[in-house]
Order: C-alpha cells, then structure tokens, then sequence
C-alpha cells in the first residue's frame, strides 16, 4: 500500500484522461440491438411496439419497483420515453430483437470525473424476460461502458426486489451493501442495494458472456446448455 509524505495510505494514482468524454451510439450483437433514444431521431413505430408490449403484460408485477406506474395508455408512454422518464442526464435505449421494440434500458448517474455510471431504469418486456437476447443486451452495455473508458459500473435496486438482486449477481456484479432509508418511492420506503463491476473484472466477466452467448451453447430450441454461472466458473 502507498503512503504519502505524512505516513498516511493513499489509492493508487489513475493513468486516466478524466472526465471522460462518453457517447451514446447504436450497439449490435448477435440476439438483440440497442438504439440511443433520441428527441431528433424518436422512432415511432418503436414507440407504438412497446406499447403493444406494456399493454399486453401478464400483470402489473414489472412496475412494483421502477419510481413510476404503468403507462396508461401509448400517447403516456411516448411522452415518458420522449422525456427519458424524467431520468436526466441519461442516456436511453431501445432494446430491439428481429426489429422490432421490445424493451428499453438505460444509463444512468454519469460521472464523468470518476468515470462511473450506472445501468437503470430496465424494462424486459413478457417478450424479452429470459432470452439470450435480455443476457446479450446487458452484455453490451457493459462492453460499450469499459471501452469507452468507464472504471466502474454500477447496478442499483430495491433491497426488496429479489429478482433484480438476482440478475445483478449473474450478470457479475458484485454485491456492495445496503443503503438504508435511501429514499421514498411511491410513498414508500425504499433500502437500496448496491452492486457494481470494475474494469479490472471486465476481461473475465467478457469471456465469461461470450462462453454463454456462442450460438453453439443453444440448442435447436434456443434452450441454454450451460448457464451464465456454469461459463463463469470455468474461468477460475
């Protein structure tokens, strides 16, 4: 551990050109694409096929801990994606599989000093949720993050929403500890757990993705052979 003059232990110095300067663009992978949400270049007709997917949900159980309801109708969704859901500054995607629309994604909390960002705000859609696609999607998100420069990035979720601390921690992130009375939500309270990823873990965590999305681990069906964890434990 480094000192400095007065005995003291320091961090280590960063060999980086900070703030970074971070950019937005179209991300392809084999499974799904990602398209920056764009006031300029808003696309209705992806507007119009998400909202054939919120409004032919199951239930309402996707929107217990996202900070705002269900839209009500597709003029209310348009309107929140237009406004990035009152999420800014943000960068917003379309999750686009087979071409059409069915999610969104964002990132979130840029901080460009310390070259840090969040991903938030995510909707799967009924026709998303458990897909290679879903898995692929984030798995660009993090690629596109680390090249750009990014240190750390952070995934963040109700204490009490057990199925996005799940995802946090097969997708890799690590756990990080309870933020208590983080905040009021809908009225209620909200314990925030945090998780992030780092880039020394990128090189790893890749191959890791990589292992699982190779068309080869899927059979004729589009079932996995391997999970997520069983790739990753083979890189230990």
């Amino acid at each position: 551990m480094k000192s400095n003059q007065f005995g003291q232990p320091v961090g280590d110095a960063v060999a980086l050109a900070v703030p970074i300067q971070f950019k937005a663009h179209t991300l392809t992978g084999n499974y799904v694409d990602l398209l920056p949400i764009e006031k300029d270049t808003f696309t209705l007709d992806y507007a119009k096929q998400l909202w054939t997917c919120v409004n032919s949900e199951p239930d309402a159980r996707c929107w217990t801990y996202l900070p705002y309801e269900a839209p009500q109708s597709e003029v209310e969704l348009e309107q929140n994606l237009r406004c990035k859901f009152g999420f800014e500054p943000s960068h917003h995607y379309w999750i686009v599989v087979e071409g059409k629309a069915v999610g969104w994604v964002a990132l979130l909390n840029l901080r460009a000093q310390h070259a840090a960002v969040e991903i938030g705000n995510v909707y799967f859609s009924h026709r998303l949720k458990q897909t290679p696609a879903a898995t692929e999607a984030i798995f660009l998100l993090l690629r596109d993050c680390f090249q750009q420069g990014m240190r750390r990035v952070e995934w963040k979720c109700d204490d009490l929403n057990q199925p996005s601390k799940n995802a946090a921690l097969r997708f890799g992130f690590t756990y990080e500890g309870l933020f208590r009375q983080d905040r009021v939500t809908k009225g209620r309270n909200r314990d925030t757990a945090w998780f992030s990823m780092i880039d020394i873990e990128w090189p790893k965590r890749q191959n890791t993705y990589l292992q699982w999305l190779d068309p080869l681990n899927f059979d004729k069906l589009g079932k996995q052979k391997r999970r997520l964890d069983e790739c990753a434990s083979q890189e230990i």
